[in-house]
């Protein structure tokens, strides 16, 4: 597929960062709390999705007897605690980066996460200065799997989706990427993800991979 002077759509939580991974523990230590089941595939099916509505359906999932609120906020509080002491760039962030600046393609960031959590890490992390344009929670009515994340990123970067290169780690955010009508680089962040992945264009194992991709695709 022929992409002429592209716009980059990045997520951060799993592609960008190693948060997801974080997540993970956070959500089950949060549901051990709550008396909840967790397991990793039912965390897969939320990946990537604004947090009011993985909260609601958790407590209606499990008929919990606390707010969406409550276990959103429970959440947040062991997820920065992870964070704070273990976030790290995933492999193949910066060159990836790099790569895009080098050649002037303009790029954004797409996340299903707020702002100020958004910025917070990326500051920590050497990241905040190399985006200028951002998509977040706070952006959107309608968060990912809907497409619109994605079509605000392409509108902001003033592109048509269809001239946009996302690239994502969740089955979610895939399927927003794609049903924007963008080309969608997936490097999965769970097992789980991998094998519901057949939506995206490209697969791989590692952002190391996506230079090369990228360069047979022309660009």
């Amino acid at each position: 597929m022929a992409i002429s002077n592209p716009g980059f759509l990045l997520d951060l939580d799993g592609l960008l960062i190693n948060s997801e991974s974080l997540s993970e523990i956070a959500f089950e230590k949060m549901c051990k709390k709550l008396g909840c089941e967790f397991t990793q595939d039912y965390h897969a099916s939320i990946r990537g999705t604004k947090k009011e509505l993985w909260s609601a359906g958790l407590v209606k999932e499990f008929s919990l007897e606390v707010s969406s609120q409550e276990v959103a906020k429970l959440h947040d509080a062991l997820l920065l605690s992870e964070m704070d002491h273990s976030v790290n760039l995933m492999p193949g962030a910066i060159e990836l980066l790099d790569w895009i600046d080098f050649r002037g393609y303009p790029k954004a960031l797409v996340t299903s996460s707020d702002s100020v959590y958004a910025k917070r890490y990326l500051e920590k992390l050497g990241l905040l200065e190399r985006f200028m344009i951002f998509v977040t929670s706070e952006d959107v009515k309608n968060g990912k799997p809907d497409p619109e994340p994605y079509q605000i990123g392409a509108q902001r970067l003033e592109r048509v989706p269809s001239n946009c290169i996302v690239f994502e780690d969740s089955v979610n955010g895939a399927l927003s990427g794609k049903s924007s009508g963008a080309t969608v680089v997936a490097v999965p962040s769970s097992p789980s993800d991998k094998e519901r992945m057949s939506v995206a264009d490209y697969v791989l194992s590692s952002l190391l991979e996506s230079i090369s991709v990228l360069e047979n695709l022309g660009l």
